[in-house]
């Protein structure tokens, strides 16, 4: 069972065919399809942007910092759509993260060094992912509710004790030293929080890949019943990935803190749609049984160059909402016409 899919295309028409084997085989590739379109729209960005200011140095590190907070949500959405679930509470997660981290280096700063003190922010703003995953994974592993509707309450749940604890006001008074000790660090032309994330996406992907764990999430995603019989701890792996969605999402909260310096309590509630199209459109099954971490990646990518275009030509908010909703229903619907393509193979 492998841990990544390439995808077929229609490779029988007459301009397919016309290529070479080894190109026919890239453009199948899930991974590079998604690359060809991010070509496209970052061209049509570019030229729409006044000044093309679409890949300037600020928009373009703009771009990689929200990349570091994407990726992380999306990988954490991968990893649990492959065994058949879904999580969209990763946004509620990130705020009730930020918020509570939040309070706690506000309350001891004054009174603690700095570096103990963004260091217990970073725990906190895990641990509380920690925590609300390991509900979501207990209601859906112990009490068997749907995925789909325990993460949906606890998105409700989420979302209005981060306004209850932050007396629906966004933060302030967080340390000063959050920025520029991690949210503006730069290595070279990559952002501290993209690193992290991209180091964080890589340690996942190789246990995913060279450990049983990996084959485990995929037995469970394709048959769970089967997986059981076969000895596979199904609920310890299920309460795992949600406790590893949520976490990633508390990291997330903790970036976006040290990237604003504040909270947004309003926010981020379509942040897990967002990760569940890029995990969809990069080839990650939505029934289960199938994952592509590479294709992910780019599905991410592509979600953050559509919300950032559409900001630098000065279209309304109101679209990347909308856009966010048509990347998920092509997404969607890719992953459909690969079932039906893979069962009529």
């Amino acid at each position: 069972m492998s841990a990544a899919t390439h995808f077929k295309t229609a490779d029988d028409t007459p301009v397919t065919r016309a290529l070479p084997h080894r190109v026919r085989e890239a453009l199948a590739n899930r991974a590079v399809q998604i690359i060809l379109v991010e070509i496209v729209v970052v061209a049509v960005f570019q030229a729409l942007s006044p000044g093309g200011a679409f890949l300037s140095e600020a928009n373009v590190l703009g771009m990689l910092l929200t990349a570091s907070q994407v990726l992380l949500l999306t990988a954490g959405q991968a990893v649990l759509m492959s065994a058949g679930h879904i999580d969209v509470s990763q946004g509620a997660v990130v705020i009730v993260s930020s918020v509570v981290s939040g309070k706690v280096m506000i309350a001891m700063t004054g009174d603690v060094s700095t570096a103990p003190v963004l260091l217990v922010g970073l725990v906190v703003a895990v641990v509380t992912g920690v925590v609300l995953g390991a509900v979501n994974g207990i209601m859906t592993g112990v009490v068997g509710i749907n995925s789909l509707v325990a993460t949906l309450g606890m998105l409700s749940i989420g979302t209005g004790a981060a306004q209850v604890i932050a007396d629906g006001v966004n933060l302030t008074g967080l340390p000063v030293e959050l920025g520029s000790s991690f949210g503006s660090v730069q290595f070279g032309a990559l952002p501290l929080p993209t690193l992290v994330g991209a180091v964080v996406l890589a340690v996942i992907w190789i246990v995913f890949r060279t450990t049983a764990w990996g084959t485990h999430v995929l037995a469970m995603g394709s048959n769970v019943v089967a997986a059981r019989r076969v000895g596979i701890r199904t609920l310890r792996r299920t309460v795992g990935i949600f406790v590893l969605s949520s976490a990633l999402a508390g990291l997330a909260g903790y970036i976006d803190l040290a990237r604003y310096s504040t909270t947004n309590v309003s926010g981020h509630l379509s942040d897990s749609m967002a990760a569940i199209a890029a995990a969809l459109i990069g080839g990650t099954a939505l029934t289960g049984g199938r994952i592509n971490f590479l294709g992910a990646i780019f599905g991410a990518l592509l979600a953050i160059i559509l919300q950032s275009g559409l900001v630098i030509i000065d279209l309304s908010p109101f679209y990347q909402t909308i856009a966010i909703g048509v990347m998920l229903l092509i997404a969607v619907s890719l992953d459909r016409g690969n079932r039906t393509k893979l069962g009529a193979d």
